[in-house]
């Protein structure tokens, strides 16, 4: 007999290992904009990039991202619209959270002394 060979023949597989995208990138598709069941995620930041478990990269473009794909949905939805989230379905909070940001880089100028009020 043998010591120290294995197989695998007689294990049974309980799950399919997850496919992992690392390295690819998604933005919104023309697709996904034409779809009226897509749904659009806004961010602070216009060039943010979200990274799923599986390693796929969402690119916000103009700090904004549509997508169809519920697999996608499902995980923004985890994260969007919480207080400590830059990921938002509404572009109103969105713009808000931009205007902020803005007038407390403008209040730094000013105590930097780089900028006049």
């Amino acid at each position: 007999m043998p010591v120290g060979m294995t197989s695998s023949k007689n294990l049974q597989q309980t799950e399919t290992a997850p496919v992992l995208r690392s390295g690819q990138t998604l933005a919104t598709t023309v697709e996904a904009v034409k779809n009226p069941n897509a749904k659009t995620y806004f961010h602070g930041s216009a060039g943010a990039r979200f990274i799923m478990p599986d390693g796929l990269e969402l690119c916000f473009l103009g700090g904004r991202f549509t997508t169809d794909d519920a697999e996608i949905i499902k995980e923004l939805d985890k994260v969007a619209n919480i207080p400590t989230s830059q990921i938002f379905t509404q572009q109103e909070t969105a713009g808000a959270l931009k205007a902020q940001a803005d007038a407390v880089a403008q209040e730094a100028a000013v105590t930097a002394g780089t900028e006049k009020s």
